[in-house]
């Protein structure tokens, strides 16, 4: 029989910062002394205690009650050994002592160090137990006494003294540190908390703030409840070498849901980063013991290995291959902030997990399969400097890509995520360009994996997206599915099996012709080099399966389009292997005339199988032609390059009419010309293009 449980919620516990989350975990811990059964969750990143009968006075009572509940004792007892250990490289000597200290003793050691070779110590507590000036213990121990003041018990009094009214049982401190837990556990702000020094690093509000270009300062306030219950959870944050998957696994692995720090984005990041910790949300209620056996696993996988690094934890989450029962991580950056000797958790994004039959679980987990692509990829960039005075070795391949990813993995699911898809997008293109145009960095490190088609799709869900993406898009799928794509005149790698490519040996081949020049004229370099490298008797390699809109492709001609953006996205997209797609454009009103009339003239003979588009066409492309008529188009020979068309139909049996005047005005219709003729189309419209330039046939009867 299920019985109801009262719900007890504590406003004042939250994630936003590591302290407040950390004092969730200490909560249950202490209450959890004293009624076993008593569970823990998080609902709406609040903590909330659930029990049949534990109301929220008699939690107060209990924690303010010096003969109730018992914090445990923050002894550094380990400070010598850990001495002895970091001169010599090692960690015998801790070892040594923690096999004759007591099971709590060892406990509060393994929270701060894990002996693996050398002590491998949590970033949650520093160094030890200490962050430069800054000691935890210290702390713990000033924030115990305001926290628990000390009784008098009272004096004897007289014979006459007995007969007046009794003083007040509760003393000031007393009362400040009843109003204290209640500002700790509710959130309250009406009541003036003290300040404690030396707490910044899990309350980052609590540092001394600075006025901008003043000596003047604002002390950094913070209830001594907050703090303690804080190094309560802290204590069960317990690492282990035995949770290390492998033997090449790194030594962070030891600590629950910490992984190595991000890497910097700049320079001026270098040795400013000290790790992370993923910190688990979940909403299912659980006892102590079961929040243990949580922390104790502290795993996320991507695939069949470990994640250790912030991204993998982010497509972990999103792929589910994390603990079961937790909600979301809530990620917290250790990294210096207020000074080069200590760091804060500031707290960044949060990342919701796919669990079966929650809400957007099937979204998530297919966002996960599409991140997960460029794991294996990124594990091969070079890894930054940790010291701040090796910043002229910053390399910044990893770092940007790396915060994209986990940017992606926090908005699945919400209005702004299309936006981080495409910046992701376009950042995994600004990255390709510098390992290809790095001769070292291109003997070392692959190219960016063939995206599967559901990035675009995210990056512009519902096909809502403009005229510029439909034609950067059509131009990037030119040569799917043949042994020729786009991509290889954009980035200098070949070929080597089924959608699997690496950049070429040596130089650059001279098919990437893909520059950062003027949008029009790169465009037309390229379907130059395609024909250039089209085989006699096979099909042009100008193909693609994405057809743009044949409007898009008028409003390219009148200049009408923004070039610069389809430039920007032309690499974007050719990262993404289109081929297996099919995008056929709906049936299109657009009025053949002008620039539109005059591409329609030369586009059948720019066309990968003309014999498919009209029966009276030769059966074989005839790459010479179209190469003498781009080159004649881009001369700004336009009348020649008329007169050859004309002739190459009437050869195969058509007439075409003569050609207005008008129809060649423009000093850039040159360029902008050539560039559309890059641009894969409906062939439907391709036909109409060219039927309003032929004489209509005599019908005749048998």
């Amino acid at each position: 029989m299920t019985g109801s449980l009262n719900v007890l919620p504590f406003p004042g516990i939250h994630p936003d910062t590591l302290g407040h989350y950390l004092s969730g975990l200490g909560l249950l811990a202490a209450v959890g002394q004293r009624w076993p059964d008593v569970r823990g969750c998080w609902r709406d990143r609040r903590f909330v205690l659930l029990h049949e009968s534990l109301t929220e006075e008699e939690v107060r009572e209990y924690l303010l009650a010096h003969s109730q509940w018992k914090p445990i004792r923050y002894e550094r007892w380990w400070d010598k050994v850990q001495s002895a250990d970091t001169k010599a490289k090692g960690s015998s000597a801790v070892r040594r002592e923690r096999n004759v200290r007591s099971i709590p003793e060892v406990r509060i050691l393994e929270a701060h160090i894990v002996g693996a070779g050398r002590n491998q110590f949590n970033p949650i507590f520093g160094a030890g137990g200490t962050l430069g000036q800054r000691k935890f213990a210290a702390v713990h121990d000033e924030c115990l006494k305001k926290a628990r003041p000390t009784i008098k018990p009272p004096k004897e009094a007289s014979a006459s003294a007995k007969k007046k009214p009794p003083k007040p049982a509760k003393s000031k401190a007393q009362l400040d540190a009843e109003a204290w837990l209640g500002a700790a556990l509710a959130g309250t702000d009406d009541v003036e908390l003290p300040s404690i020094a030396a707490s910044g690093t899990w309350f980052v509000f609590a540092n001394k703030s600075f006025n901008t270009g003043q000596d003047w300062f604002r002390e950094g306030r913070l209830s001594p409840w907050s703090y303690l219950l804080a190094v309560e959870g802290a204590f069960l944050l317990v690492g282990d070498v035995n949770r290390r998957l492998g033997a090449k696994a790194r030594p962070y692995a030891v600590f629950p849901y910490i992984c190595d720090p991000a890497q910097p984005t700049t320079a001026g990041e270098v040795g400013m980063l000290k790790g992370e910790f993923w910190a688990p949300l979940w909403d299912n209620p659980a006892t102590l013991a079961e929040v243990r056996h949580l922390l104790r696993r502290g795993l996320a996988k991507v695939g069949s290995r470990s994640a250790h690094a912030p991204a993998e934890f982010a497509v972990a989450a999103l792929g589910a291959g994390t603990d079961a029962g937790v909600a979301e991580f809530a990620r917290f950056e250790l990294r210096q902030t207020t000074s080069a000797k200590v760091y804060e958790a500031v707290p960044r994004e949060h990342v919701a997990v796919a669990r079966p039959g929650a809400a957007g679980g099937p979204e998530r987990l297919a966002a996960a399969e599409l991140l997960a692509q460029l794991i294996p990829w990124m594990n091969r960039l070079p890894y930054e400097p940790r010291k701040s005075d090796q910043k002229g070795k910053f390399r910044g391949l990893r770092g940007p890509v790396e915060a994209a990813v986990v940017r992606v993995s926090e908005a699945v699911g919400r209005q702004d995520e299309p936006e981080r898809w495409r910046r992701l997008l376009l950042e995994l293109s600004r990255q390709q360009a510098r390992i290809d145009r790095n001769k070292a960095f291109r003997e070392k490190l692959p190219p960016i994996p063939r995206l599967k088609p559901g990035w675009f799709e995210r990056a512009w869900p519902a096909g809502s997206f403009p005229d510029e993406i439909a034609v950067a898009r059509s131009i990037a799928s030119v040569g799917a599915g043949t042994p020729s794509p786009l991509i290889m005149n954009v980035f200098g790698v070949q070929g080597e099996g089924r959608n699997v490519y690496n950049f070429a040996p040596g130089e650059r081949p001279a098919q990437v012709v893909w520059d950062e020049g003027q949008p029009t004229r790169v465009l037309g370099q390229v379907l130059r080099r395609r024909l250039i490298d089209a085989e006699p008797g096979k099909p042009l390699p100008v193909g693609g399966p994405c057809g743009a809109p044949l409007e898009a492709v008028g409003r390219l001609l009148i200049g009408d389009l923004d070039m610069e953006m389809i430039a920007d996205w032309v690499p974007a997209l050719a990262v993404i292997d289109w081929n297996g797609v099919r995008v056929a454009p709906s049936a299109s009103r657009q009025r053949f005339a002008g620039e539109l009339l005059l591409w329609g003239l030369f586009r059948p003979i720019f066309h990968e199988n003309p014999y498919r588009l009209f029966g009276w066409l030769p059966d074989a492309p005839r790459p010479a032609l179209a190469r003498r008529i781009l080159h004649l188009i881009l001369a700004g020979n336009t009348d020649e390059a008329i007169r050859a068309a004309k002739s190459h139909y009437r050869a195969a049996g058509r007439r075409v009419v003569d050609v207005p005047a008008a129809v060649t005005s423009g000093d850039d219709v040159p360029t902008r010309l050539a560039a559309a003729l890059l641009i894969p189309v409906a062939d439907r419209n391709i036909r109409d293009g060219l039927t309003r330039w032929l004489f209509p046939q005599k019908l005749t009867t048998a």
